[in-house]
């Protein structure tokens, strides 16, 4: 129903918890539900990946603090998060998805600089990794292309983007690699690649640069990956620290987030997908993730430094962001994942 609350599930790093927040469709209010700790957490840190299964009937979240471990989560028909297992695991990850299949995992790790795969069994918990790949330093994304195909990954440090066709099995038996034809495009020295976001009906990417503040359109396929153009955010007053990137599902717009302003950039996509530079609006201190609802009506930003989200309402028109509410949630949002 259209008056249906739409959940938010936010990570909050420095608190260990995900908080349970619903977000009114017709006022855009935020109402905090539920507070949850990971479980077995003895220490946090760093950032809280999260990852919505396919169906919406389970959540995945990373523990980056101690120990490591990928805590499964089954979603009630409430919404209330049940906690059902937690795999341990050797590795930092900075970034986690589900695959629409329902059966992996895709993970990147910034400290140990490779991307790894995670089978999901058929009861829902997450078995050991079947596939990592080391990267150049610091890897920070690996997302599927929406078409399912092919997958694309980011290096900071090494200031590129891998492509691989994606084969998984279509029998229960796990391969060695679902990955094959690994393809690399070099960016200039400084980009930083950090998220991807793709266009919903074009063969294109679209990679923020942490350290240089651009956007870079990407063509990608099984032809290998081609830069098309590269657009630049408004330079804060101290260096980049551009963060999160996400398109509107019509395709019409994409916000990227910058920290050091505390900023969200708006670019219109033209019918090629090219881009445009449009506006910048300031939002919560240190907007390390965001995301857009799937109906493309609203946008929920996460304050690092504040503590805080903010709903606004987009503008399908312009794409202008209209403040709606905040409210307070655990300490150093930096996940969002919305539960359809």
């Amino acid at each position: 129903m259209p008056d249906t609350p739409i959940r938010l599930y936010i990570g909050c790093a420095l608190s260990g918890e995900i908080a349970t927040v619903l977000l009114a469709p017709d006022t855009g209010r935020l109402t905090r539900e539920q507070r949850q700790r990971l479980p077995d957490l003895e220490h946090t840190g760093g950032a809280m990946p999260m990852a919505l299964s396919h169906d919406q009937q389970h959540l995945y979240a990373v523990s980056r603090g101690t120990p490591f471990f990928i805590a499964d989560y089954e979603i009630a028909p409430h919404g209330a998060l049940i906690h059902r297992h937690s795999t341990p695991i050797e590795t930092n990850l900075a970034y986690l998805q589900a695959t629409p299949d329902g059966r992996y995992l895709l993970s990147a790790s910034y400290i140990d600089h490779h991307i790894s795969i995670y089978p999901i069994e058929q009861d829902h918990t997450v078995g050991q990794a079947i596939t990592r790949i080391d990267t150049a330093p610091h890897a920070h994304a690996l997302s599927m292309a929406p078409t399912g195909q092919h997958l694309l990954a980011t290096s900071i440090g090494g200031d590129c983007i891998y492509q691989w066709q994606w084969h998984p099995p279509q029998t229960s038996v796990m391969p060695a690699t679902p990955l094959h034809h690994q393809q690399q495009l070099d960016l200039p020295t400084g980009t930083g690649p950090r998220h991807i976001t793709f266009h919903p009906t074009l063969p294109l990417a679209y990679v923020i640069g942490e350290r240089n503040g651009c956007i870079n359109v990407l063509r990608y396929g099984d032809a290998g990956l081609a830069l098309l153009q590269t657009v630049s955010m408004p330079h804060p007053a101290e260096a980049f620290q551009a963060a999160d990137i996400h398109i509107t599902p019509d395709g019409r717009w994409i916000y990227a987030s910058e920290k050091a302003a505390s900023t969200l950039n708006l670019f219109h996509v033209d019918s090629d997908g090219l881009l445009n530079f449009s506006q910048r609006f300031h939002t919560e201190n240190r907007p390390r993730g965001f995301a857009i609802t799937s109906d493309g009506a609203f946008l929920i930003a996460a304050g690092q430094f504040s503590h805080h989200i903010s709903s606004y309402r987009i503008d399908t028109d312009n794409g202008q962001l209209h403040f709606t509410d905040r409210l307070a949630v655990g300490q150093s949002p930096d996940w969002i994942e919305i539960h359809a």
